[in-house]
């Protein structure tokens, strides 16, 4: 009876494990399917826009902080991030302008969230690539070599949003 029971038990962990694996997959696979997704650590990723349920992913892989890039009226898409328990801001970053101002209210956030999982994201992840990339190498001393392969990874900056870059990196140097 006893080597039944133990039987019975193994047989219970091992289908539990294998459950809450395959969830976990799920949610990976899940992630994934958000345009232009990418983890750039595990408590930052960012990505192009998203539909709304897709933040039910975002939630569950345990983010506490969505900020998003785009300009204009997003109040659908805050309500339902923080009915989801998340917290979310927006800094409207013009698209053909982007400013050193954007950048540090950005920074801002970020040390606002301390060791908090981030998400970032706007239309296409070029200004979330863009924004991370800059946090990354001027905030937390990533080597603009490695930083470059994720920001790569996702898009190559046109002329204006390379001027922002080399703007930035620039102005964070006399620090």
């Amino acid at each position: 009876m006893t080597v039944i029971k133990a039987a019975y038990v193994f047989l219970i962990s091992a289908f539990m494990l294998a459950s809450s694996s395959a969830t976990a997959d799920d949610l990976n696979k899940s992630l994934h399917t958000i345009k232009n997704f990418h983890f750039v650590s595990p408590d930052l990723a960012s990505s192009g826009i998203l539909d709304l349920k897709s933040y039910q992913f975002i939630e569950r892989y345990g983010f506490k902080h969505v900020i998003n890039l785009i300009p204009g009226n997003q109040d659908e898409e805050r309500a339902h991030v923080k009915s989801l328990g998340m917290s979310y801001e927006q800094i409207a970053v013009n698209w053909d302008e982007p400013t050193l101002q954007d950048f540090e209210a950005f920074v801002a956030l970020m040390k606002q969230y301390g060791k908090d999982k981030v998400f970032v994201h706007c239309e296409l992840n070029w200004r979330g690539s863009t924004f991370v990339y800059l946090y990354r190498v001027t905030q937390l001393g990533v080597p603009i070599e490695q930083a470059n392969k994720d920001l790569n990874k996702i898009w190559k900056p046109s002329t204006n949003w390379q001027y922002f870059i080399d703007q930035v990196l620039f102005a964070y140097s006399k620090d």
